[in-house]
């Protein structure tokens, strides 16, 4: 009895604190208001052995739960045509666009300014390997668990983000820190707002935040609540910090908003691994309401075709299968987007099957009504990995190519495939 009158109480105190339950179950995103310092100065990670220095004990969150939380604004967001002058460009694809010189390559064989390009959302890969990230800084604590869609063994639809990524953690103290000061010391944003779904029980979420080393404000998501926090301080801010201090948390990605004007939405969920059979399993219309772009985006590309090229029980017919599934869902979730398949480049171990897989992107690509690119063939052809190799445009792996050999292919890419709205 005792403690079923403490949840009650509980519950008595988070609606008169945050709104009824109606408001609750007709909002679709949480605002907190913060204060900076204005001067966020630089943000140094904890090294891991002093990791629980950035953490406080367990104890000290349910202390806070009885009455220390800051107050959430809830709100019903309206469709709205963000970034409308923008060229707005996504990119799925595998480690050959994950590193980020071929997406800066591109913008300048456009000649796009990088000052005035920004993410309109952030994959939650911080830490993964090979992946850049449009990030100064990030700090993540070793409490995380990543999940990539392209790894899942379900055949039904899942609710992934666009990142097809997402992190998790129940680990009281586990800590995200972001510094959005890319790509110059002056970039700012106006606020960010963090996509999550809290976990499967039906506890609620006790989180600490902080922006530019101003005070820490703590919010408590009950069960139930919008799966969008907005963090909005009274300054632009640079530095964003987070803490769980109770409940289960699992991140989608963020969607900062930029004090400056954005001429290119550039987004790079580019993932070291075969990214486009994340595709199949995803759940479209959950993606595009958790989309912050409401009219999608102008240009999609696929890439993909490296990683199936070295599956020795390889299958032409499969792997168009698989392809053309992915393709669909990817085309059916941004219909009105300018869509582009891009096959893998030459590979020495797989050359033959290379040259197979990017014929079979070319079919599809024009039964789908689509835009393909034959990296293989603009390197020229089977074999060209060991000519790029001697050229230093290719890696001593042969697999991979080396700054200058995707700055080369980016200006390539470029004047051969279109990258404008239709």
């Amino acid at each position: 009895m005792n403690a079923f009158l403490s949840t009650f109480t509980l519950a008595l105190i988070i609606v008169a604190a945050f709104g009824s339950a109606s408001t609750l179950a007709a909002a679709d995103m949480a605002v907190l208001r913060v204060a900076g310092l204005g001067d966020p100065g630089e943000l140094k990670c904890p090294l891991p052995k002093v990791r629980q220095q950035a953490s406080r004990p367990t104890t000290e969150a349910a202390e806070l739960v009885q009455g220390d939380s800051q107050p959430l604004t809830w709100v019903s967001t309206p469709p709205a045509n963000a970034y409308p002058n923008a060229l707005k460009v996504g990119l799925w694809g595998d480690s050959h666009t994950a590193s980020g010189t071929f997406a800066d390559s591109m913008l300048e064989a456009l000649r796009l300014p990088l000052a005035q390009t920004h993410p309109s959302f952030m994959a939650p890969t911080w830490g993964l390997k090979g992946v850049r990230q449009p990030l100064r800084r990030v700090c993540l604590s070793d409490d995380w668990q990543l999940a990539l869609a392209y790894r899942t063994t379900k055949e039904g639809p899942e609710n992934y983000a666009k990142s097809l990524s997402a992190i998790q953690t129940a680990q009281a103290g586990a800590f995200l820190w972001l510094d959005f000061r890319h790509p110059s010391p002056q970039t700012r944003v106006k606020w960010a707002d963090i996509h999550l779904a809290k976990g499967i029980t039906e506890q609620g979420l006790t989180l600490a935040i902080t922006v530019d080393g101003g005070a820490e404000s703590v919010v408590q998501l009950p069960a139930g609540s919008p799966a969008r926090l907005r963090v909005q301080a009274d300054l632009p801010f640079a530095t964003l910090q987070l803490r769980v201090l109770a409940g289960a948390i699992r991140i989608d990605g963020i969607a900062p908003a930029y004090e400056a004007k954005s001429q290119v939405i550039l987004d790079v969920f580019s993932i070291p691994g075969a990214t486009a059979k994340g595709w199949r399993i995803v759940n479209k219309d959950h993606l595009r309401r958790e989309d912050p772009l409401s009219k999608g985006y102008d240009v999609v590309i696929l890439q993909s075709g490296t990683n199936e090229s070295l599956d020795p029980d390889f299958k032409v017919s499969l792997y168009e299968q698989q392809i053309s599934a992915s393709l669909t869902r990817l085309k059916a979730a941004y219909p009105r987007a300018r869509c582009v398949l891009m096959g893998p480049p030459d590979a020495q171990k797989s050359s033959t099957t290379v040259r197979l897989i990017n014929d079979s992107q070319y079919r599809l690509a024009v039964a789908q009504g689509c835009a393909h690119w034959h990296w293989q063939k603009a390197m020229g052809g089977p074999g060209s990995a060991q000519r790029w190799l001697a050229k230093g445009w290719m890696q001593a792996d042969l697999l991979h190519l080396t700054p200058e050999g995707y700055t080369q292919s980016a200006r390539s890419f470029v004047s051969m495939v279109p990258i404008k709205p239709r």
